[in-house]
């Protein structure tokens, strides 16, 4: 078989061509779009097969290729390896149902020697998703990359409540509720104001010496472990000063 295949990602895909020629096929890679419309225009012969990036132009207003294909009566199976709107572990399945639904075999030059079935077009689509959906290189290829977890302290309900706790929390309120003595509410103040963020020990000793003294980094674990003990008689609000390689976090639910 003669393959195309064009990506903006050439230094990844020549694994890829690599891998396809070993197998006794022909694989022509192309680093932009225009090299691969040029030769295109000047084959006389269709690739049979071309695989293309997702991301070689718009598809908001470019003109469906597929479209384009069937209107040139053409035949040339073709398939967008990062297609985005596929879903996990369909490509395949959805790639032979584009080519067996798209692509009319009547179009086929009658003089072509050789028309590969879809199962042997299938052995290439294997081989691709294999390549793409790797752990080797999945990482690198635009558009395949798996989102990371939205933060849950970003969420407008994690931040809608953390907002109405804070409205209803007064930390004059807790010093004299606990009967908070003034270097453990100043440190408390300091968590309380970074909740969630790890603070180190140099920054917990410039914020606290600004605030109040300068103490050592003895007194300052001395006077965490003093407010631990301290928040532990709040009867409406868990607070928890976590010890974390580098530094303190403040918890509360």
């Amino acid at each position: 078989m003669t393959i195309f295949l064009c990506s903006t990602q050439a230094d990844i895909f020549r694994f890829l061509a690599r891998k396809i020629e070993k197998k006794g096929h022909t694989c022509l890679l192309f680093g932009d779009y225009t090299s691969y419309l040029k030769t295109l225009s000047n084959s006389k012969e269709l690739p049979d097969l071309a695989i293309l990036d997702y991301t070689l132009e718009n598809h908001l207003i470019s003109k469906n290729p597929y479209e384009s294909l069937c209107e040139k009566k053409q035949y040339m199976p073709l398939i967008f390896y990062n297609d985005p709107c596929i879903a996990e572990g369909a490509r395949l399945e959805v790639w032979k149902s584009i080519i067996e639904s798209t692509v009319s075999r009547d179009y086929a030059p009658k003089d072509k020697f050789y028309i590969p079935t879809i199962e042997e077009l299938e052995k290439i689509l294997i081989m691709v998703v294999d390549f793409i959906e790797s752990r080797e290189f999945r990482p690198y290829i635009k558009l395949m990359q798996q989102p990371e977890e939205f933060p849950k302290q970003m969420t407008l309900d994690f931040l809608e409540q953390s907002f109405i706790k804070k409205e209803r929390f007064s930390l004059l309120d807790l010093k004299d509720q606990i009967k908070l003595p003034d270097n453990l509410y100043i440190l408390f103040k300091i968590f309380y104001e970074n909740e969630g963020k790890l603070l180190e020990i140099e920054k917990l000793l410039e914020e606290y010496a600004s605030q109040k003294a300068q103490i050592s980094e003895k007194s300052l674990c001395v006077l965490i472990s003093q407010l631990r003990s301290a928040l532990k008689k709040i009867p409406t609000r868990k607070f928890l000063i976590k010890k974390l390689p580098g530094g303190y976090t403040l918890e509360s639910e």
